[in-house]
């Protein structure tokens, strides 16, 4: 009933309360900041923190993430870990709760009001069963969330004598709003946007989605590679999320963040581009695509070889920056083979531009 008609009712009262008391500075900015404590306590600490262990977090560190993302009304950081975890074991399956080839509607909200067998199954989380501060939120999540979602917006409107306009708009809309922002990821980010990294599921990557997800919305990145703490990989792409969570490791809240190495990034964009030509050249006559073929599987091995010779120079720098001998042959060859990389796959793109004409 709540997640049916709030988003109705916010709507039908934000404009009347506007008509008879008028707006206030506070309202809007209440508002904003708790919608940003929430959709940053699903972001960084329900989704990347809890349901993937993409980093470690510290006692505080963790204790501030539960509050957060109970503010978000969400259930408990467990239950929704569960069903995520799922999500990415089975996309675009059965057994995926929110499966996007189900249609928009399905993935945005409607599998919330099917039964589920699962709903309760905790199996897949014993690393979150086993934590304490997980357990309390788990036993206390109700009173947690009600106490913070009603108290909070409560107490801001006494101090500026608004009670009512606090809690329609820092309290009802602000969690409409961060339910929708949320139930994006799941919808739009499997419909909207590009492709970059596989075509193995429906997800994509979509800066307009990220903007209101607080950087979830490279979603095609995040399920190429769901251990990486970052869901932008690029510094210029909008992800709060890891910009906070690299923050908070220089003053030791977070620690142990996890990121995908290069050559292995690369070699999913390799694959993702080989699949490209196999799809065009499906469609050249066949004399004509045969010796573009060709070239095309030669530069492939080409940049297959340098990144292999990559990864494995590069496996070599760390185990030698752990062993403190580090020698400047070694960065040399490091700084050359990665140049070999660059230049294979600058010509390995280029033969998009000597693709024959289809039949």
């Amino acid at each position: 009933m709540f997640l049916s008609l709030s988003p109705f009712i916010a709507a039908a009262l934000i404009p009347i309360y506007l008509w008879n008391e008028g707006s206030h500075w506070a309202l809007w900015v209440a508002a904003i900041v708790l919608w940003w404590v929430a959709g940053l306590g699903i972001t960084i600490g329900y989704h990347r923190l809890f349901a993937h262990r993409s980093y470690k977090g510290s006692k505080v560190w963790r204790f501030m993430a539960l509050i957060a993302g109970a503010t978000a009304l969400q259930n408990s950081a467990m239950v929704w870990s569960a069903s995520h975890r799922r999500h990415h074991q089975h996309t675009d399956h059965h057994g995926d709760p929110y499966d996007a080839t189900r249609g928009f509607w399905w993935a945005h909200m409607r599998w919330i009001f099917h039964d589920n067998e699962l709903v309760d199954d905790l199996s897949n989380v014993p690393d979150l069963q086993a934590d304490p501060l997980v357990r309390w939120q788990q036993k206390y999540y109700w009173i947690i969330t009600l106490s913070l979602n009603i108290g909070i917006p409560l107490g801001l409107g006494l101090l500026i004598d608004r009670p009512w306009g606090m809690l329609l708009f820092a309290g009802l809309t602000r969690i409409v709003f961060t339910h929708q922002a949320t139930f994006c990821i799941n919808s739009l980010c499997h419909i909207l946007g590009t492709q970059p990294w596989s075509k193995n599921n429906t997800s994509r990557d979509s800066w307009i989605c990220a903007l209101v997800t607080f950087g979830e919305g490279y979603h095609n990145f995040h399920h190429a590679f769901p251990a990486d703490y970052r869901n932008g990989l690029r510094w210029y792409q909008f992800d709060p999320a890891k910009w906070l969570i690299c923050v908070a490791s220089l003053v030791g809240l977070t620690s142990n963040l996890k990121r995908t190495e290069a050559p292995v990034r690369w070699r999913k964009r390799l694959e993702r581009q080989t699949e490209k030509y196999e799809t065009s050249a499906s469609h050249f006559i066949p004399e004509l695509g045969a010796d573009w073929r060709l070239r095309v599987d030669s530069a492939r091995q080409l940049v297959d070889q340098h990144l292999s010779q990559w990864a494995q120079d590069l496996r070599n720098y760390r185990r030698a920056c752990r062993d403190g001998e580090v020698t400047k042959a070694m960065l040399h060859s490091l700084r050359e083979t990665r140049r070999a990389w660059r230049h294979a796959w600058k010509n390995y793109l280029a033969l998009e531009q000597t693709m024959p004409l289809p039949a």
